[in-house]
């Protein structure tokens, strides 16, 4: 690093003298005394208003560049909203007034004046202040009877645990490491010092231990804090619209107040404008690898024990400790399949018949870095490309807690228990709310997924599971949830966990240094119940799918929901990993968003970014916008993708920086733990390290012919296409005007 930064000086730091850019950003002025705000949001028509405010009260706290009041108010985040039984958590969900924390809730340390929010979200308008009473009661007992310590010890743990764990989620540790110091950097703190928490940590320690230390700051955040507001948004179901008007009359306003001469030069900037976006830029100047400069060979994870019921990682995992398994679902019920995404979000935060659901929550923050399920559809490389779902279930624990962490899996798999209806409607109300929120966050991928489903198996499980019909499938559910139908929502989630939870159902996969990876098979050999769960990874009887219908709906759907921007994709079926034709199809993805959606989708079309993605493991062909303000010209933009790709007027060194792309991704780096994880699942689907050596080895030998030749053969006018928009009511209404000979198939979400 000393070098690097000592050539920088000496090639162009050194010509230049320091200047003052006037960034620096002025503390906040502090209120004397709270407020109160409210805000309106879009809300479809379609929806019901009455309960679909969000209200929470926000404070201003310390300043970024106080390391340690950060790392205080982090914990007091932790221990006020950080699991199910979390005082401030559990009293707002409690409270019955609301379905979800607000958007935003937690502490906030991006800014130089930090913040701290909670709340609710789908309440009443006249709640906000009856939840703000519910926040300072919460306060006031704690600072008046003291927080448990074992909140205080397990809040400890998980910003101990989580800091010391080295992972690529949500971004490379790297960039996280950098995010870390960035925001106090910026303002003037010292990057290094963020750095050294365990000091930090050990001044926190030496102040708790004189007593009633988190109690004082409460109190000097929250309750002697004047600098907070109530703030409440609130539902306009006509502010889409008035929006809408308010931008035509002003536009039209402006038209009619400009000149001749004004209104020419408007179209002469965007004559040049087009011409520079249809100009070729010149990147020849850019630094490059050559194709050669990359190894054919692909990064192997290879375990160091394969037995009968277990697979052994031995890793350098920093002292961490990795259990991750796979159950199958073959013996699920039809009714049964679009519940498992929500048996795999509750069965772990329900309780079970030994533990209730607030003893679960403290023993899972205590001893282990998290606990969780999910349901995935995944398609096999054996030959059958048969459609492999499974239930996948992780933990992590600490090296010193990995006992813990076994009696917490134990009791989970075998004492689950969904009879607390209270807890049960609760979680229902929360993941349901969770559903809605992802709508416009992940628009691209939600409609992908829909235009996805209809080509295979695995896509309508994936779709039912992870997509919009999920949601749909939970707002059908939670619609009324009387007490009838919560009894009958608990045994069929007990009878999923029956069904999965199974002798000879269950591939174990032991991540983590030598001695801990023995341990962990040591602790699993002494509980039978864990034992008998085990399967060989060979075993497929319980890892096949159900029997569901992908027969088409509608090719053509649109999707309304409220929103002003559009998500707009399509998709088609090609080839898998397997074929010669794959590695190709993978550089045509990298070209198609690169050279042509980039241009004429974000740069031409505003949206906030347009994709072109090829799976090599479905061999679905999908393209995608995102934020999108419109629909049609994008449409269009996807039919005029395989005239440009199919013209080959693109040159052999941009198919070099497509297939560069692609190995930055076969080749990109994984922490030891989740690279052993992913070798896991890559031998439940039979996929072996040397298909993808030959992958990598044909897509290094890819040229511009070859990638023209393929896309001849697979962008056809006569290839079956499905669309899928999600976008606003009256967008989609109007598009279908124009797409009168055919239309989308229309549909709420």
């Amino acid at each position: 690093v000393r070098d690097h930064l000592a050539f920088i000086t000496e090639k162009v730091l050194g010509s230049f003298e320091r200047i003052d850019p006037k960034t620096g950003v002025a503390p906040q002025p502090r209120w004397t005394r709270p407020k109160k705000v409210v805000y309106p949001y879009p809300l479809s028509k379609s929806e019901d208003a009455a309960k679909k405010y969000q209200a929470c009260v926000a404070w201003l706290t310390a300043d970024i560049r106080d390391n340690f009041e950060v790392l205080v108010l982090t914990l007091l985040g932790q221990v006020l909203l950080g699991n199910d039984a979390a005082p401030l958590r559990k009293a707002l969900i409690d409270s019955n007034l609301g379905t979800a924390l607000s958007d935003g809730s937690g502490f906030d340390s991006d800014n130089l004046d930090t913040l701290f929010a909670c709340g609710l979200k789908d309440v009443r308008e006249s709640d906000a202040e009856k939840i703000e009473a519910i926040i300072f009661e919460v306060l006031q007992g704690l600072v008046a009877d003291g927080i448990d310590p074992e909140l205080i010890e397990a809040a400890i743990h998980q910003i101990e645990f989580h800091r010391k764990e080295v992972t690529n989620t949500p971004y490379p540790h790297g960039i996280k490491l950098l995010m870390a110091f960035a925001g106090s950097w910026m303002h003037g703190g010292d990057p290094e010092r963020v750095l050294k928490f365990d000091a930090d940590l050990e001044k926190l320690r030496r102040e708790l231990a004189r007593g009633a230390f988190l109690e004082g700051k409460l109190k000097t955040w929250f309750l002697d804090n004047p600098h907070r507001v109530l703030f409440t948004l609130k539902p306009d179901q006509e502010l889409a619209d008035r929006q809408a008007r308010q931008e035509a009359a002003e536009l039209e306003a402006l038209y009619a107040s400009m000149s001749s001469e004004a209104l020419e030069a408007i179209k002469k900037d965007a004559e040049a404008l087009m011409k520079l976006q249809e100009a070729q830029e010149n990147v020849s100047c850019l630094p490059t690898l050559e194709l050669e400069d990359i190894p054919p060979s692909v990064k192997r994870v290879v375990p160091s024990l394969s037995d009968q019921s277990q697979v052994h990682y031995s890793r350098p995992t920093s002292g961490i400790f990795y259990f991750t398994a796979a159950a199958g679902i073959a013996a699920l019920d039809a009714s049964q399949i679009p519940l498992l995404p929500f048996f795999c979000h509750a069965v772990s935060r329900v309780g079970t018949q030994v533990h209730d659901y607030l003893e679960m929550a403290r023993r899972i923050d205590a001893y282990t870095g998290g606990i969780g399920f999910g349901a995935h559809a995944r398609i096999g490389f054996d030959g059958s490309g048969a459609c492999i779902p499974f239930v996948s279930f992780n933990g992590k624990c600490l090296a010193r807690n990995q006992e813990k962490m076994f009696e917490i899996i134990e009791e989970l798999v075998t004492r689950f228990d969904f009879s607390d209806q209270v807890c049960l409607k609760n979680l229902l109300l929360e993941y349901r709310a969770a559903l809605e929120s992802m709508i416009i966050h992940n628009g691209h991928r939600l409609a992908m997924s829909l235009a996805s489903r209809n080509f295979s198996v695995a896509g309508t499980l994936s779709e039912t599971w992870h997509g919009i019909h999920q949601l749909q499938f939970i707002k059908r559910l939670t619609d009324d949830l009387t007490a009838e139908k919560l009894k009958t929502i608990s045994e069929d989630l007990a009878g999923i966990g029956r069904k999965i939870f199974i002798p000879d159902n269950l591939k174990m996969a032991l991540i983590g240094e030598e001695r801990a990876v023995a341990h962990g098979s040591r602790l699993i050999a002494k509980s039978r119940n864990l034992r008998d769960l085990g399967c060989p990874l060979s075993a497929s009887d319980g890892f096949k799918a159900p029997e569901v219908s992908t027969e088409p709906v509608s090719l053509r759907e649109g999707w309304c929901t409220s929103s002003s921007v559009s998500f707009v994709a399509s998709a088609f079926e090609t080839v898998r990993m397997d074929h010669d034709d794959a590695p190709a199809l993978t550089a045509v993805s990298k070209l198609l968003r690169s050279l042509y959606l980039h241009r004429e989708i974000r740069e031409k079309g505003g949206a906030y970014g347009g994709f072109a993605v090829y799976n090599p493991e479905t061999g679905l062909f999908c393209f995608g916008s995102y934020r999108d303000p419109h629909i049609i010209s994008t449409l269009n933009v996807y039919d005029r993708a395989a005239d440009y790709i199919k013209s080959g007027a693109y040159e052999n060194e941009d198919v070099k920086e497509a297939v560069l792309q692609v190995c930055s991704e076969i080749d990109k780096p994984d922490p030891p733990g989740p690279a052993a994880r992913k070798a896991f699942y890559r031998q439940i689907l039979s996929l072996s390290d040397e298909a993808r050596e030959r992958f990598k080895s044909e897509l290094l030998t890819l040229n511009r012919d070859r990638v023209a030749a393929v896309a001849e053969k697979y962008f056809t006018p006569d290839r079956i296409q499905a669309v899928a928009v999600i976008s606003g009511e009256q967008q989609l209404k109007s598009a279908n005007e124009k797409l009168a000979g055919n239309p989308l198939k229309l549909y709420a979400v």
